[in-house]
């Protein structure tokens, strides 16, 4: 049996291991950033980190479209329909050609905007050069689509991979310049080289996607924008992207009520952050696999198979789980030393709130994995609309009002955001879970 037809443990570690290094080299794309700017400064560190949770709120509303395109490819390729599995890809494509109509003007404007005032100097710059080329991320995801779609991973992360490595060269020399040739960029040259970095992956991707064999094979030569699956990638991908912005929205507005504040509350915010968004690769990637996999089994018709993969998922975490447990609870002075290199004082109250931090970044972690499996299942049904309902909802409700009371009322220590987090966790995974049970969550299914 194919991996991408079935629910086992090897096949979904087979699917997923290669995305979740994707996701994870893409992860350290940003937070590179953040590691690069802390030995440049405190300030440009913390001021990357909002300008980028800032982009992030429509930046990965295009993300979460364009990639609904491996939903399309995976059924698709389940039904061995090989002819229509580019078209989707195509029309995210264009999708993520339109999206600079959007991104130039909010990069020009947006801005002052979106970023607290005290930390305009170091963001402004970073979020202009970011936001204005944001649509490169939905391309990636939508080029990628046509290979995770089809269980062809490997190629996805090599081009993560090597756009990463890039990355890293570049940010180092235009962060802190070369004497005598180039000044030191700051914030602004870490956005250069993250854009430069995605440039080249889509590059790599569309290379691929073009090649003789697809174009014969799948027919990736023909590029037409199409109205009809254009729509119902957009009615499928629309839910989900405003579950995304919605999320990222109340992640970024976490960011505003640190920096009404103080700067340590929004150090200890960016620490969390960047931690969580770093490990974030675990639930992505499994996620993509699960979403690939039940995709794949929809295609072929094979229904029962849900809840095998679920169990799956779930061992699946449990690996990550106890792993994650030694830098983040055991050994959490190596994290933090890394975001704080001029902090000598391990019993400082900046010091002992980011080590707590990382304690509740790992209690959420253990949530946010099962939630992610569940929305993969979800997704590969077509059910974003409810994905979409239940984030707003707890998002907002159960996370960033609870906080804001939290900290402007009660002065609550930085760190308790992610506590009280765990609420908003705990009711996503509760309602999915149900979700699943209910089987109304199969909205989506290609004709054959």
């Amino acid at each position: 049996m194919s991996s991408l037809l079935s629910p086992t443990l090897g096949s979904l570690w087979r699917i997923s291991l290669p995305l979740m290094l994707t996701t994870l080299s893409a992860n350290l794309m940003f937070l590179l950033d953040r590691l690069i700017l802390a030995r440049y400064s405190a300030e440009s560190m913390n001021a990357a980190a909002v300008a980028a949770m800032s982009c992030a709120v429509l930046q990965f509303g295009g993300v979460a479209i364009a990639s609904i395109a491996e939903v399309f490819v995976g059924q698709y390729n389940g039904a061995k329909q090989h002819n229509k599995t580019a078209e989707p890809v195509w029309q995210m494509i264009w999708f993520s050609l339109f999206l600079f109509v959007l991104f130039v003007p909010i990069a020009i404007w947006g801005g002052p905007y979106s970023i607290p005032l005290s930390l305009q100097k170091e963001g402004l710059p970073y979020f202009g050069w970011v936001a204005m080329f944001s649509p490169l991320m939905a391309m990636i995801a939508a080029l990628s689509a046509f290979f995770i779609g089809r269980g062809f991973v490997k190629l996805v992360t090599l081009a993560t991979l090597v756009s990463n490595l890039a990355n890293a060269g570049l940010n180092i020399v235009l962060v802190f310049g070369i004497e005598g040739w180039l000044q030191p960029l700051g914030t602004e040259g870490a956005a250069i080289a993250t854009v430069l970095s995605q440039g080249f992956q889509v590059v790599i991707l569309a290379f691929v996607f073009l090649n003789k064999h697809h174009r014969t094979h799948f027919q990736t030569h023909r590029f037409h924008f199409k109205k009809a699956p254009f729509l119902e990638c957009l009615k499928v991908g629309t839910p989900s992207s405003i579950s995304h912005m919605i999320e990222m929205a109340a992640w970024a507005t976490l960011f505003r009520i640190a920096a009404s504040v103080n700067l340590d509350y929004v150090t200890v915010q960016t620490v969390g952050n960047s931690v969580f968004v770093l490990f974030a690769f675990v639930t992505e990637g499994m996620q993509k696999g699960v979403i690939a996999i039940a995709s794949n089994l929809i295609g072929a018709k094979k229904d029962g198979l849900f809840s095998k993969l679920l169990f799956s998922a779930v061992k699946l975490h449990c690996f990550f789980i106890i792993a994650f447990a030694f830098p983040l609870i055991f050994y959490p002075d190596l994290v933090v030393s890394q975001f704080l290199p001029s902090l000598q004082d391990p019993n400082s109250h900046l010091y002992q709130e980011c080590v707590t931090v990382l304690k509740w970044v790992w209690a959420y972690f253990i949530l946010d994995g099962i939630i992610w499996s569940l929305s993969g299942v979800l997704t590969a049904g077509g059910d974003t609309r409810f994905i979409m309902l239940m984030n707003a909802t707890a998002a907002w409700f159960l996370a960033i009002l609870p906080i804001y009371i939290a900290v402007h009322y009660f002065n609550a220590h930085s760190s308790t955001a992610w506590g009280i987090s765990l609420i908003y966790g705990a009711a996503n995974m509760i309602s999915f879970f149900l979700r699943y049970r209910s089987n109304r969550w199969k909205k989506l299914v290609v004709s054959g």
